[in-house]
């Protein structure tokens, strides 16, 4: 499954994506497979109207591995069994969607590297706010960061490491292979980390989405909660977090220019 360019690969840019390639591009589904959309102006025909505006935010809960309805059931292989054992989530799919588009890799990566933020909250502020939820409040991330770190830092964090050590570090007497073979089993262990990350993340915080909330004020939530994120670490966000941001925001809301989104995270013109 190819989610990101594979230029990212050969710059060793390897978290969520590299990890869903490695679980995925078994199962050679592309994001149409997955049933997820990227967030972007659209009609939405209901009971004979026709409403323009409308954000595609109702993404399906669909999984890599799930099958269509109606269809025969068949065994899954070693490869989708591990994959098809998630359990389906917008917030995963919204995830998937996001990261595959264009600078968000880098955007997230350059968050994480200077700043120490954790790529599954960025994505959750960008997710809330995307999707109709209102903006959190900073005693409330507190306590869900509070939750989840405990995750990140012994489950996903070592397992991550121990991915790296394995695709960078040479290894006398050990076939190739046979390397490459654990490292993919430890890729597929990752991945489900992340992915039970993002589980807890949408158990401990999902307010109801409100499907009529316009484009603009979803903007501003998820700049809003980003913003809340750095309160929360301490962070005073300069020109080079604002651009990160911005990348994030073109991805999620392509229906706006990129002035628009310039102005709403805080860059100057």
């Amino acid at each position: 499954m190819q989610l990101v360019e594979r230029r990212l690969l050969d710059q060793a840019i390897d978290h969520l994506v590299e990890v869903a390639m490695l679980g995925l591009q078994g199962l050679k589904l592309g994001l149409d497979g997955l049933g997820v959309r990227r967030i972007r102006r659209r009609q939405v025909i209901h009971a004979g109207r026709t409403r323009p505006g409308r954000l595609a935010t109702s993404l399906p809960a669909v999984y890599p591995g799930a099958r269509p309805k109606g269809s025969a059931q068949k065994p899954p292989s070693k490869s989708q069994a591990t994959v098809s054992d998630f359990l389906p989530h917008p917030f995963w799919n919204f995830s998937l969607e996001l990261y595959a588009g264009e600078g968000v890799a880098e955007a997230c990566l350059d968050l994480q590297e200077r700043r120490g933020c954790d790529v599954n909250i960025l994505l959750f502020c960008c997710w809330l706010g995307a999707s109709g939820r209102p903006t959190m409040t900073a005693e409330r991330l507190r306590a869900i960061l509070t939750a989840s770190d405990a995750w990140q830092s012994d489950v996903v964090k070592p397992l991550r490491e121990m991915r790296r050590r394995l695709k960078d570090k040479v290894w006398p007497g050990a076939l190739p292979e046979t390397v490459d073979a654990v490292r993919r089993r430890v890729a597929d262990a990752e991945l489900a980390a992340e992915h039970a990350e993002q589980l807890k993340l949408a158990s401990l915080h999902s307010p109801p989405a409100d499907r009529e909330r316009s484009l603009e004020k979803r903007l501003r939530a998820t700049v809003g909660n980003l913003g809340v994120y750095a309160v929360c670490l301490g962070v005073v966000p300069d020109e080079a977090d604002r651009k990160s941001v911005a990348a994030l925001m073109r991805a999620a809301f392509p229906a706006f220019a990129p002035v628009e989104i310039a102005e709403a995270v805080g860059l100057a013109a």
